[in-house]
Parts: C-alpha cells; structure tokens; sequence
C-alpha cells in the first residue's frame, strides 16, 4: 500500500482479511483512550471536520478508531491504492494541524451511549452468519439474549451448553464476532445455565 508522510505524521494503509476495509495507521495515537468509535455517517461524529472529509471521499460508509489506527470500509468499486491517494492526505493534513478528532465529552458522551436496535441487528446478524454455522457442526448455537446499556448477554445451547470449550468459544469466537460487529460492546457475558447442560463445564 501507500506510504506518505510529512516531517512528523506518518500514515500507512494495510490491507484487512475484509477486501472492502483497509487500515490506515498514524505514526502517533489519535486517541489514548482503549476503546474503538465507530461511525457511519458525519453525523455521528459532531463538530468533527476529519470524519466529515473522510465521509466526503465517495464509497465510504463506515470508519472504525483505535488508537493510532483508522478502519474504513467502502462500497466503491476502485481499488484500495486510488482510494488511499485521497484518504491519506485528509489525515495526514488535519492531524498535522494539530485537529481534534474528537473532542473529551463527545468522546464520553459516545463511551456511555447505550446499544441501539441497529447494534442488536449486527450482532445478531454476526451471530447467525458467522458464529452459528461454525457451531452447528456439533449440534451448537448461541443467540442474543438481552442488551443492558453496552453489556451483550449470550446464552449457549445445543452441543455448547456444558461443553468444554465454551469458555474458549465465547472468548474468541463469539466476543470478538460480536465486538467486530459493534465496537461499542463494553461486555460480552455468557448467560448459559452450564450446569443444566449433558456435559457441564461449570459444575
């Protein structure tokens, strides 16, 4: 990919297992806080002038912050080389300017919103596309059971419930499923009655 850089800002573009998301990593931290924002739309990001240019570039509909990196995703059909030639530049000149991305209390405003019902509907698509089919092979599923503020309950059953692995499935299967869907997930608590399960892990 493309590496441009000035005399202090350094951003490179690295492709993702997605071929419509690419990474862009800055050379120092845009936020130190531990947590990724997402956002589909200026909107969700106000008083932002860096989301608002990236959401001028055409094709893209979803930009994902953690740290020092960028996750865009975009609908253009051009290749991820001919999009970065724009994306870099609005980065590397906002940043350098010293623009916030965010400032303190939208940033804690967006930490403590609650899930909405367009977060359920990713999870539960994320659910039932990737984790389940993996699961049903032995008899396994999982499913949403409630959103309390940005804690996701999920109850195991089938060949999961009691299983071995589930503390293992649920760790880094279905969590990181669920927080790949909605980046805002603060938790993701396994609800399983264990014991009531043939083979039960807990117990």
């Amino acid at each position: 990919m493309t590496d441009l850089e000035t005399d202090e800002i350094r951003v490179r573009g690295e492709f993702t297992p997605d071929p419509n998301s690419c990474r862009f990593i800055v050379s120092r931290e845009v936020f130190e806080d531990d947590w990724t924002f997402q956002f589909q739309s200026p909107d969700d990001a106000p008083g932002s002038p860096l989301i608002e240019q990236l959401f001028a570039i055409e094709g893209i509909d979803d930009i994902k912050i953690h740290r020092d990196s960028f996750t865009i995703h975009k609908t253009s059909p051009d290749a991820w080389p001919k999009i970065a030639q724009k994306v870099i530049p609005v980065l590397k000149e906002t940043l350098q300017q010293g623009e916030g991305v965010l400032d303190a209390s939208t940033r804690e405003e967006l930490k403590h919103a609650p899930l909405d019902d367009e977060m359920r509907g990713r999870i539960e698509t994320a659910l039932a596309e990737q984790i389940n089919p993996a699961l049903s092979s032995h008899g396994g599923w999982v499913k949403l059971v409630k959103i309390e503020g940005q804690d996701v309950y999920i109850e195991m059953g089938g060949g999961c419930q009691g299983c071995a692995s589930s503390r293992a499935t649920m760790k880094f299967g279905v969590e990181r499923a669920v927080k790949d869907a909605a980046p805002a997930v603060r938790n993701v608590i396994d609800a399983t009655d264990h014991d009531a399960g043939s083979n039960p892990y807990y117990s």
